[in-house]
C-alpha cells in the first residue's frame, strides 16, 4: 500500500530533479510576470483619485424602485471596451467599478455612491433625473471614524462577501414580485419596500455598533449573455457544446501527432452514425420550468454589471450582538426563490474558520482555527475600506441592482432615517448673475 502512495513521488521527484534546467524557466518567468502584472496594477490603482457621494432621499418617494434601474443603466456607459492587453501590461489598467453603499451609522440608514473623479458630474446628474428632490454632497469618508485595522482590542467584526448558489443567469427575487394590486383604481399598488428588513434593523442600533453593506459593480460587454445560454440549452434539452481551450487544444493537437507516428496510429476510424435527435420542444417544459425560462430570458433582456456585495458588522465587543448578524441575513432570505437564484456567504471570504484538522479534536476547532479568523477579519475590512472590487463575482442585471440599492419610499418609518426636510424649487427665470 505504501509503495502505491510514494510510487508516483518518486517519479515525479525524479523528473523534476533530472530536468530542473527545462522546467526552471517557465516558472521563473510564470513568477516574474505575477509580480510585475501586481506592481503595475497597484501603482494604477495608487494613481485613481474617488469621491465619496452622500445621498439624502427626499420627503416623499412615492414610485417603485424601479426608477432606480435607469441610474444603473446610465452608468453603463462607462462601459466602452475591454481594457487591451498592452494597457493592462504595460499601465496596470483595470476596468472602472463604482461602490453603491448603504450603511447603519447611530442608528440612522444612510446612502452614498463612491466613483471616481471623471464620473462624478454623471452620477449626479443620473440620481437627480429620477430623485430630483434629493440632496447630494461630497462627504469625508465615513470609515474613517473607525479603526483603520480591525479588529483590535475595542472592535469586533463579523461579515462575508456573497456569491450565487446558482449560475448566473439564473436571477434573484426582484421588487416587482413585492408589489400586489390592491384592487380598486388602477393606481394603487401594495408595495413593500426590499429595504424595509434592513431599515429596521439598522433602527436597532446602540452607540458603537455599524452595518456596512457595499456594493461594487462594475460595468461590461455582453460576452455573458453567450455564456448564460448555455443554462437556456440546458433547460430547453439541448446539445451543450463547450469551445475547448488554448491548453486543450494544443494537448489535442500533441496527442494527435504522436497517434500518428505510433504504429497503427494513423489508421481511420470508422466513422459513426449520427443518430437523428428529436428537436427540443419548449411547449413540453412544465408550467414551472417555462416560468424559470421566462425569468432567464428576461434577465438576459437587460443589461448586466459584474458585481460584488460584502456587507459587515461592527460593534464593540462588550456589545456585540450576533442577532444584527441574522437581521441582515434575513434581508438577502427575502430575495430566495426556490426555482431562481438566491444569495450564500461565500466560504473563502467569512470570517469563520473551523482550522485544519478539526476532526481530531472534541470541539471542532481544528489548528490554527483563531489565527485564520482573524486574517480573514482584517483582510475583509482592508478590501471593503479600499473598496476593492471582489475577486469572486457575479452578474446582476439592472433590475437586480435596484431591488439592492434604491432610495426607499416613504412607506419605510423606521427611527432616524435622514431625509431632505423640505422640497427645494427651482429658480425663477431671469434672475440676475453676478
Amino acid at each position: 500500500m505504501l509503495e502505491v502512495v510514494t510510487g508516483p513521488l518518486k517519479i515525479v521527484w525524479h523528473l523534476l530533479s533530472s530536468y530542473w534546467w527545462a522546467v526552471a524557466p517557465f516558472l521563473f518567468g510564470f513568477g516574474a510576470y505575477i509580480s510585475w502584472m501586481s506592481f503595475k496594477q497597484q501603482e494604477y490603482l495608487a494613481s485613481l483619485k474617488w469621491v465619496l457621494l452622500e445621498i439624502k432621499p427626499p420627503p416623499d418617494v412615492e414610485k417603485s424602485p424601479k426608477i432606480a434601474e435607469n441610474i444603473f443603466s446610465g452608468l453603463h456607459t462607462a462601459y466602452i471596451s475591454p481594457k487591451t492587453w498592452k494597457a493592462r501590461f504595460f499601465k496596470g489598467e483595470v476596468q472602472d467599478w463604482f461602490s453603491f453603499e448603504i450603511v447603519g451609522i447611530n442608528s440612522e440608514m444612510r446612502f452614498y455612491v463612491r466613483t471616481l473623479e471623471g464620473y462624478k458630474d454623471l452620477v449626479q446628474n443620473l440620481i437627480f433625473s429620477q430623485y430630483s428632490e434629493a440632496e447630494i454632497k461630497e462627504v469625508p469618508d465615513y470609515i474613517d471614524i473607525l479603526p483603520k485595522y480591525l479588529p483590535d482590542d475595542e472592535y469586533d467584526i463579523w461579515g462575508t462577501e456573497l456569491v450565487f448558489t446558482k449560475p448566473d443567469a439564473y436571477p434573484i427575487k426582484t421588487y416587482p414580485e413585492f408589489e400586489e394590486e390592491s384592487g380598486g383604481r388602477e393606481a394603487e399598488t401594495k408595495r413593500t419596500d426590499p429595504l424595509s428588513p434592513l431599515a429596521e434593523q439598522i433602527s436597532t442600533l446602540e452607540p458603537g455598533e455599524f452595518i456596512l453593506l457595499q456594493l461594487t459593480l462594475r460595468s461590461t460587454g455582453g460576452a455573458w449573455v453567450k455564456d448564460a445560454q448555455v443554462e437556456i440549452d440546458k433547460m430547453l434539452g439541448k446539445e451543450v457544446k463547450i469551445e475547448p481551450d488554448f491548453l486543450t487544444k494544443t494537448a489535442d493537437a500533441v496527442a494527435g501527432g504522436l497517434a500518428a507516428i505510433l504504429p497503427g496510429g494513423g489508421a481511420t476510424a470508422e466513422p459513426k452514425r449520427e443518430e437523428r435527435k428529436e428537436e427540443p420542444n419548449p411547449m413540453k417544459l412544465t408550467s414551472g420550468q417555462r416560468k424559470v425560462l421566462e425569468a432567464v430570458e428576461n434577465k438576459l433582456a437587460k443589461l448586466g454589471f459584474k458585481a460584488g456585495y460584502r456587507f459587515i458588522y461592527v460593534g464593540r465587543k462588550e456589545t456585540f450582538h450576533r442577532s444584527h448578524i441574522s437581521g441582515i441575513v434575513g434581508m438577502f432570505k427575502q430575495l430566495y426563490s426556490n426555482n431562481l437564484n438566491s444569495f450564500k456567504p461565500n466560504s473563502l471570504t467569512m470570517t469563520h474558520s473551523r482550522g485544519w484538522m478539526p476532526w481530531l479534536f472534541p470541539s471542532d476547532k481544528g489548528f490554527r482555527a483563531d489565527s485564520i479568523i482573524y486574517s480573514k477579519k482584517r483582510k475583509l475590512f482592508h478590501d471593503y475600506r479600499s473598496r476593492a472590487f471582489v475577486k469572486k463575482f457575479v452578474m446582476l442585471n439592472t433590475e437586480e441592482l435596484a431591488t439592492l440599492w434604491h432610495l426607499p419610499g416613504a412607506g419605510i418609518k423606521a427611527p432616524l432615517f435622514p431625509r431632505v426636510e423640505a422640497k427645494k424649487g427651482q429658480p425663477p427665470a431671469g434672475l440676475p448673475m453676478k
